[in-house]
C-alpha cells in the first residue's frame, strides 16, 4: 500500500528522555519488583514510570509518543497512527463512509448545508439547501464549531438515527428532522466530460478504492462519446493504493509493458505488468501533474513516461518513492511500515532525498521548494549516476520526482497581484456562497445545470458588489485589466454553479479558465 504524506507533530519528550529518567532511578534505587530485558527496554522503562514516577502518567499517552519517536528515525513516511487516525484515513480510502448524506460549510460558526446528496438519507428527511443545522440531538452547535465536531456528531452507525434541529430561512421556528444514517458513497473522480469533439478530460482526486472503477466508467463514457485523445488530470493528488495504480495505468499501456516494479531488503523484486484489453491504449494523452502530485500520481506518471506512451506537463512532483505497508495493533491503532521502495520502468526511484530522524525538515524543504516557484524555475540538478532511458531511448532522470516533458512553472500564468489576492483568500467564493444562499428563490427557475450554463451569466453590478464585498474584507480595490474581470465573472458563475449544482458544473465552467489545461491543448 503506498499512502499519502502524512503530517508530523515535533515531539519534546523522546524514547531518550524516557530512557534517562529510569537510569537516573536505578542510579539511586533498583526496583524491586521489575526484571529488565534488553529486547524490551521500551516497556520496561513505561512500567517503571507507571510504577515509580512522582505524578501520575498516561501510559497509552507515553506508549503513543515512544513509537512515534521511534518511527520518525526510519524515514518520513514511517508512521504510528492512533485507533482515531486510522479511522479517517481508511474512511478516507474506502470510497464510502456512514452519515446523513449532506455537503456543508462552517459560515460565521453556523452549519450551512451546501446541498444533499441525491438519494440520501437527508434528502429523504426533507432537508434543502441553505438549511442551518443548529442543534445535533439537542447539542447546541453554534459556537467554536469545527469541521471535525460537526463529523464527530453527524457521522454513525448505518440505520443509527440521529435528530437535527434546522433554521430556514422564512421560517420563524426551528424544524425538527430525523435522519436515519446510511452509507454514503464518496468520489474519486472530480469530473470528467470532453473539453471538444476529440478529447476528453479526467480529473483524479486519489487512488481509493473505487477510483480504477470510476475511471473505467469515465474512459467508457468518453469513448463512446468521441475521444481520440486524453488529458489525464493529476494534479493535486496525494496518491493512495498502489493496486488502484497499477490497474489504473494498465488501461492506457499495452500487454507486457512494464507499470512499476517493488523492491525491500526483505521483499523480492516484484514487477507489474500490463494486461490485455486495456481502455484507451492507442489514442493520445497528457497527464498534467504539479508539485502536490505524489506517490500512486508519480507511478502512473512514471509509467506513461518512461512508456513513451504519453507527454507528461506541468511542474515536478513532490518525489514519494516510498511503499508503505499497515500493521494492524490490538488497541486499534496502526504502524504503516516502509517495507520496499518502487520504481518506474526505466529503474528510477523518484523518492527525493531525506534525513533519517528529521521529517520535519523534509516537509520544510518541500514548502521552501513550494514558496520559491512563482519565481524561479524549479528543476533537479541533473546527476548523471541517475540517468536512465525510456523506452524509446529518451534520457530521465531520478532522484526526486518526476520531472514533465513539458515545463508549465507558475510565471507562465501569473495574474495581477490584486486578481492573485481574490482568490488565495477566498473572497471569489465566500460572496458567491453569500450570495446563493440570500437568493435561493431567484435561482429556482433553473432547473437542471445546462439551463443554468446556457442562460445565466454575471453582470457588472454583481461584479461591482464583488469589489465591494473585497473592500470590506480589506482588499484594497485596484485596477484590473478587461481580460481579468471577464476571468472573474467567469470563475464567480462557475462558483455560483457549484452551490447550485455540484461540482460537475463548475468544472464545466472552470476548465475554460485552467491556463495550464487550456496549455496542454496546443500539445494535442
Amino acid at each position: 500500500m503506498i499512502m499519502k504524506k502524512q503530517s508530523y507533530i515535533p515531539l519534546i519528550a523522546s524514547i531518550c528522555i524516557v530512557v534517562g529518567i529510569a537510569f537516573g532511578y536505578l542510579f539511586i534505587n533498583k526496583p524491586q519488583s521489575l526484571s529488565f530485558k534488553k529486547q524490551d527496554k521500551i516497556s520496561y522503562v513505561l512500567d517503571l514510570i507507571e510504577s515509580e514516577y512522582v505524578d501520575k502518567t498516561d501510559r497509552d499517552s507515553l506508549s503513543d509518543e515512544a513509537i512515534t519517536s521511534l518511527l520518525k528515525e526510519l524515514d518520513p513516511h514511517s508512521v504510528y497512527m492512533t485507533a482515531e487516525q486510522v479511522k479517517k484515513e481508511n474512511e478516507s480510502l474506502r470510497g464510502n463512509f456512514d452519515g446523513i448524506g449532506v455537503q456543508f460549510r462552517i459560515v460565521e460558526d453556523s452549519i450551512t448545508v451546501v446541498r444533499t446528496i441525491k438519494g440520501g438519507p437527508s434528502e429523504k428527511a426533507g432537508i434543502i439547501a441553505g438549511d442551518r443545522i443548529v442543534k445535533v440531538d439537542g447539542k447546541n452547535l453554534t459556537k467554536n464549531v469545527t469541521n471535525d465536531t460537526v463529523l464527530h456528531y453527524l457521522k454513525g452507525p448505518r440505520n443509527s438515527k440521529v435528530t437535527l434541529s434546522i433554521y430556514r430561512r422564512g421560517v420563524k421556528n426551528l424544524l425538527s428532522f430525523t435522519v436515519i444514517r446510511d452509507k454514503i458513497e464518496t468520489k474519486a473522480v472530480d469530473y470528467f466530460g470532453m473539453l471538444n469533439d476529440s478529447v476528453g478530460y479526467i480529473k483524479l482526486n486519489e487512488f481509493s478504492a473505487t477510483s480504477h472503477k470510476e475511471v473505467s466508467n469515465a474512459l467508457l463514457f468518453l469513448v463512446n462519446s468521441g475521444m481520440k485523445e486524453l488529458v489525464f488530470d493529476l494534479r493535486g493528488n496525494g496518491g493512495g493504493y498502489l493496486d488502484q495504480a497499477t490497474k489504473i495505468a494498465d488501461e492506457f499501456i499495452k500487454k507486457s509493458d512494464l507499470i512499476t516494479y517493488t523492491e525491500g531488503r526483505y521483499r523480492g523484486r516484484q514487477d507489474y505488468f500490463a494486461t490485455n484489453g486495456g481502455l484507451f491504449e492507442n489514442g493520445k494523452i497528457i497527464v498534467l501533474i504539479d508539485e502536490t502530485s505524489a506517490s500512486a500520481s508519480e507511478i502512473v506518471s512514471g509509467c506513461i513516461q518512461d512508456n513513451d506512451r504519453g507527454i507528461i506537463l506541468g511542474r515536478r512532483t513532490f518525489g514519494k518513492g516510498l511503499v508503505q505497508e499497515q500493521k494492524d495493533l490490538p488497541d486499534g491503532s496502526a504502524i504503516r511500515l516502509t517495507i520496499a521502495r518502487y520504481y518506474t520502468p526505466s529503474g528510477r526511484c523518484i523518492q527525493r532525498p531525506y534525513i533519517n530522524g528529521d521529517p520535519e525538515q523534509y516537509y520544510q524543504d518541500f514548502l521552501d521548494r513550494y514558496a520559491n516557484m512563482e519565481e524561479n524555475a524549479d528543476t533537479l540538478k541533473h546527476d548523471d549516476k541517475l540517468k536512465y532511458k525510456t523506452k524509446k531511448g529518451r534520457i530521465v532522470y531520478g532522484g526526486g520526482g518526476i520531472e514533465p516533458d513539458i515545463p508549465l512553472p507558475y510565471s507562465m500564468f501569473k495574474r495581477s497581484e490584486y486578481y492573485s489576492k481574490l482568490v488565495r483568500q477566498g473572497i471569489i467564493f465566500r460572496y458567491c456562497f453569500d450570495y446563493i444562499d440570500k437568493h435561493r428563490e431567484e435561482f429556482s427557475q433553473y432547473k437542471e445545470g445546462k439551463q443554468f450554463l446556457n442562460q445565466y451569466s454575471v453582470d457588472a453590478n454583481q461584479f461591482s458588489n464583488l469589489i465591494n464585498y473585497a473592500e470590506k474584507n480589506g482588499i484594497k480595490r485596484q485596477n484590473i485589466s478587461q481580460q481579468e474581470t471577464s476571468e472573474i465573472k467567469t470563475l464567480m458563475k462557475a462558483y455560483m454553479a457549484q452551490e447550485i449544482f455540484g461540482d460537475e458544473y463548475f468544472y464545466k465552467i472552470y476548465t475554460s479558465l485552467d491556463k495550464e489545461l487550456q496549455k496542454s491543448l496546443e500539445y494535442l
